[in-house]
């Protein structure tokens, strides 16, 4: 599970910026939205980021997209003098120049223990300036290494990194270099990392097939949550296709199936039921590309949030609600928001418009985040809870969230009357 990700200094997030999915103290909806670990902290099931277009909501997701692949894959992938892809904050003469900073705080169960750790990394356009991991030991946080450029301290607590300081470059992360030589902690640790899921992109309906798409029991799942969104599929199945069948140039699409004959891609099919007037008389099976975008989209997203409620991971999905109908958000909330549907604790995070399931008996305060930019560009990133009126103070659990959020009580929504006036519209 994730405890909180931070982020400088990277794309539109200029100053240091901390999302967290710790539970306040506050009661409301705690049995059901929120659970509490084995160290007796209780953390949020979900969180829901709004905010005006542009805001930086997309940019959240993409410094976490930056900050587990080059932690994972920078190790095996980059090779000496390949440029590391940050992007600083482009708005300012100070930034443009300076590292970007990350971290993130989590815990890893096994059978018998959890363990919580913070890793962060601070990395410029050509070398990694310092990182770090640390680890909770009998309730005192220790140091596992601490890396400051090319210097490596590895302590008794990580032994594993020691054979792997002299082979790291300036250019990759040393968890990635100490997990390729086998070490334990690491392993375990990018392990996780693969694990979180995040998809971001609107239009994207893309599928993303899950090894166990067609395994019996997921596939009946998700059949039955296609046919609880209303949408008239009886099943699916999946079959493989020449990679290049759909070319515009269909002699370029010969000339390579002919070259490559046994490069073949996934192509899922949908069923429906054939009927005769009222009567049912059989079925036909439709590519998905004969679909509406919004079902390919949910069942791209159902074998996604099954994968992740049955194995307890976590699942980030940003403009989660593209081409949704309201209320099929609303019940995917209320499917990880439940003991009973999300008993290994899953988390799911997503950006969205959707002011209907913005309300308090839905979402806690500290479940829903806003993002907003200021006049100098840069995003600030805040939750309901965080957010205090210079007048009436803090936000009241028995408000109504929405309404008040429309009508710009709690910043991050576009001003109109600008847009208007800048139009030349109000005239």
């Amino acid at each position: 599970m994730i405890a909180e990700f931070t982020v400088e200094n990277f794309r539109s997030f200029k100053e240091k910026q901390t999302f967290s999915l710790i539970s306040t103290k506050d009661k409301e909806l705690s049995e059901l939205n929120t659970f509490e670990t084995e160290k007796n902290l209780r953390f949020l099931r979900t969180a829901v980021i709004y905010g005006a277009n542009a805001s930086g909501k997309t940019n959240f997701f993409k410094a976490l997209i930056f900050f587990l692949n080059f932690s994972v894959f920078s190790g095996p992938r980059k090779q000496v003098e390949d440029p590391i892809e940050t992007e600083p904050f482009a708005l300012s003469r100070q930034t443009e120049v300076t590292p970007s900073k990350f971290e993130i705080i989590f815990i890893i169960k096994n059978s018998d223990c959890e363990t919580r750790y913070r890793y962060g990394l601070i990395v410029d356009s050509k070398q990694v300036l310092s990182e770090y991991l640390f680890a909770i030991k009998n309730v005192r946080e220790v140091m596992l290494f601490f890396r400051d450029s090319q210097e490596i301290d590895c302590t008794n607590y990580f032994k594993e990194g020691v054979r792997a300081k002299s082979s790291v470059r300036k250019n990759c992360s040393f968890l990635s270099v100490c997990a390729q030589n086998n070490g334990e902690i690491s392993a375990q640790i990018v392990k996780y990392f693969r694990s979180i899921g995040v998809l971001y992109g609107v239009y994207d309906t893309t599928f993303r097939l899950d090894k166990n798409i067609n395994n019996p029991e997921q596939k009946k799942k998700i059949i039955d949550f296609l046919r609880f969104a209303d949408i008239q599929i009886i099943g699916y199945r999946t079959e493989k296709v020449p990679a290049f069948k759909d070319m515009p140039d269909p002699e370029l699409a010969a000339i390579l199936n002919n070259k490559f004959p046994n490069v073949n891609e996934e192509r899922i099919l949908f069923g429906h039921t054939i009927y005769d007037e009222d009567k049912p008389t059989g079925e036909i099976y439709l590519d998905a590309s004969d679909e509406s975008s919004g079902t390919n989209k949910l069942f791209s997203y159902s074998s996604y949030i099954f994968s992740v409620l049955d194995k307890g991971s976590v699942l980030f999905i940003d403009e989660f609600d593209t081409m949704l109908h309201p209320l099929i958000i609303e019940n995917i909330i209320k499917l990880f928001n439940s003991p009973m549907t999300n008993p290994k604790n899953a988390q799911l995070i997503i950006s969205c418009h959707a002011v209907n399931i913005m309300t308090n008996k839905l979402l806690r305060r500290d479940q829903i985040w806003f993002c907003e930019k200021d006049q100098y560009g840069a995003t600030d990133l805040y939750s309901l809870v965080e957010y205090k009126d210079e007048e009436k103070g803090a936000v009241r659990k028995d408000e109504s969230y929405n309404k008040n959020y429309l009508q710009c009580k709690y910043g991050a929504i576009p001003y109109i009357d600008n847009i208007l006036s800048q139009s030349g519209f109000d005239k």
